[in-house]
Order: C-alpha cells, then structure tokens, then sequence
C-alpha cells in the first residue's frame, strides 16, 4: 500500500516538506497493492521513471512537482485507460489534476 497526496496550496507543500501539514492541506489517494501492481505492469510507473528519472518504486518516497511532467503523466494515465481496468486508479488521476491546478507537486510516500 502506498500514498500519493497533492498538497492544495504552496503554503501546505511548504508545510509537507517540514512533516507539519494541518487538516485540509492535502487530498491523498490510498493505492491499494493491486493498484500498485496494475501501473507497474502497465508500464506507467516505468515510463514515468526512464522518462524523468525518477525512482517511483515499492521502496523509495518520490515526487513529481513540475508542470510538464505532471502533464505527462496524466495524459499516460489517461493513455493506458488505467481507471477502467481498477476504479481505484481514478483518484490519482483526480491527484494529478489538483496538482496542476494548484501548481504544487504530488508526493507518493509508503
């Protein structure tokens, strides 16, 4: 099980980087195992990685928080048709759009 969370302001992304966000600072997706699995074996999570040099992974705290590689990961999502194959991927969609919306970043923790 992992956490992805979109900070909703640049006040609240300062406040996760110091570990002390207040209620309603962030909107958090739950990925549950099969969740996690279905975008490795997708190839979303690999992509993203080879793409960006990333480490999103089953081990290591990771984030995304540029603009143009939020872009690029939800127009993936959106590519590989994720949510129909686990309705459980569709908040992390959401995410990625808040966090474009909110010019902040999302943080996927374990």
């Amino acid at each position: 099980m992992r956490t992805a969370c979109v900070p909703l302001s640049a006040d609240a992304e300062r406040r996760l980087d110091t570990d002390s966000c207040l209620p309603g600072d962030l909107y958090e997706v739950m990925l549950s195992d099969s969740a996690i699995d279905l975008l490795f074996d997708s190839g979303f999570l690999t992509t993203l990685n080879t793409r960006f040099g990333l480490h999103l992974d089953l081990y290591e705290d990771e984030s995304i928080t540029h603009p143009e590689q939020l872009q690029y990961a939800r127009a993936l999502l959106h590519g590989l048709q994720l949510g129909r194959k686990c309705q459980s991927i569709d908040p992390l969609d959401i995410a990625f759009g808040l966090a474009l919306e909110k010019m902040t970043g999302i943080y996927f923790f374990l």
